[in-house]
């Protein structure tokens, strides 16, 4: 065999785009990846591209007396227009759309190995648009979509892989006779499984990806306001595991973002503006053996956020900022006879903020700033007899501010500074005889 079963379906034609998914699928591609390895599971036996892989010889598009292929092409395509009239309310609706599906399968068999390639893709767009007498409103929405799938069977090994991709963008715009407002939002996602089974080992990984972003615009001439707001999110995760007859290593990671700026002004001269963003990462770790029925795993997780506020009017503005972290840190083991875990966890927060009013009858001035921490640790040992923990926290919270203010009668001003601590101890020793609690 000098082609591979998969090299041999690219030649069909429409599957070499449909099966580009590229750097996106590195992991499973790559010279050291579960499907193309010099060292992995299937030593020497690469199904994508093999000079001497299981499925030589076998052609697409016909059979002999060791295979059989099949290729299979739709594809459909639908213009609709439509246009109602209501004279009674003075109004005009055309609706458009417009939508294409393509559908390619191909299978390869052979007496002991067979392979198979499907390819959906859908496309679509829609436009609504209504005139009235004193408004004009306009809708528009598009979207397309890809599913592929490939899937390998050998007589001791087989292997599969997915990979699905949605895309869409809408956009809805509304004209009266003295505002306008004008939404948008397109969002994509992708997913990439792959697996690869041995007789004695397996593998998988799955990547998954989300992205989205959105704005809001409002104007009003009557009264000169405006307002905006803008957002954005970005969502990615990946797994990973392998075993064999004895061990399993799997590997989670997944990493979330959001930001979002808004603003808004009117005629008085009065505007705010916000800004804020929010990051969670996480990890996971675990081995396992199989054997000894032992197993371990250590996760990690980040959460960070900022926000900052901004007003100002004629007589009054204000500036405001907090900031946060979480991080939680933790590891367990356990084995035939005994179970321990430990947990780490620390939040810190901060937070800055200043405004003054100045007005005919009184000026007034104030700041002031916060910052707190507090952090926990936890430890649990467990077997058939005994059980132990230990948990702690310590806590510390600051805050400062001054305040000035001046009437036409008097002045004033005052300074304010707080402290406090959070401590806490729980101990607790535990066995088939006695036990022990102890408890700040």
């Amino acid at each position: 065999m000098r082609k591979s079963v998969f090299r041999t379906l690219v030649m069909t034609g429409g599957l070499a785009a449909s099966l580009a998914i590229g750097g996106q699928t590195s992991l499973a591609a790559g010279n050291d990846s579960l499907l193309n390895s010099n060292e992995g599971i299937l030593e020497d036996v690469n199904i994508l591209d093999s000079e001497e892989g299981l499925l030589n010889g076998l052609n697409i598009g016909g059979s002999d007396e060791e295979s059989d292929t099949d290729t299979n092409a739709d594809a459909d395509a639908n213009v609709v227009n439509e246009t109602v009239v209501d004279e009674e309310n003075d109004s005009v609706t055309t609706n458009n759309g417009a939508e294409a599906t393509s559908d390619v399968n191909a299978a390869v068999k052979g007496e002991d190995e067979s392979a198979e390639v499907n390819a959906d893709t859908d496309a679509g767009i829609m436009n609504e648009t209504t005139v009235e007498e004193d408004a004009t409103t306009s809708k528009t929405e598009a979207g397309a979509s890809q599913d592929v799938n490939a899937a390998f069977e050998g007589e001791d090994e087989s292997a599969e892989v997915n990979a699905d991709t949605d895309a869409a963008v809408m956009n809805e715009t509304t004209v009266e006779e003295d505002s306008t407002t004008s939404k948008t939002e397109a969002g994509a996602s992708q997913d990439v499984n792959a697996a690869v089974e041995g007789e004695d080992e397996s593998a998988e990984v799955g990547a998954m990806a989300d992205a989205g972003i959105m704005n809001e615009t409002m104007y009003n001439e009557e009264d000169d306001s405006y307002a905006t707001t803008t957002s954005g999110n970005l969502t990615s995760g990946l797994n990973a595991s392998a075993s064999d007859e004895e061990n399993e290593v799997s590997v989670d990671a997944m990493t979330d973002s959001n930001v979002w700026v808004s603003a808004e002004s009117s005629e008085d001269d009065s505007s705010k503006a916000s800004f804020g963003t929010e990051s969670t990462n996480g990890l996971v770790l675990g081995t396992e053996d199989k054997e000894e029925g032992d197993s371990s795993k250590v996760e990690a997780m980040n959460d960070t956020s900022l926000m900052t506020t901004v007003e100002n009017s004629d007589d009054y503005s204000k500036f405001e900022t907090n900031a946060a972290n979480n991080l939680m840190l933790g590891a367990m083991t356990n084995d035939e006879d005994n179970e321990s875990a430990a947990t780490v966890m620390n939040a810190v927060e901060a937070g800055l903020w200043a405004e003054s009013m100045d007005s005919e009858e009184e000026e007034y001035t104030s700041a002031g700033l916060n910052a707190g921490t507090d952090t926990a640790l936890g430890f649990l040992s467990s077997n058939e007899e005994d059980e132990s923990s230990l948990m702690s926290n310590l806590g510390v919270n600051a805050d400062a501010s001054y305040t000035q203010w001046e009437n036409e009668d008097s002045s004033d001003s005052e300074f304010n500074l707080g402290l406090s601590t959070d401590l806490g101890l729980n101990t607790m020793l535990q066995s088939d005889d006695e036990g022990f609690d102890l408890g700040l």
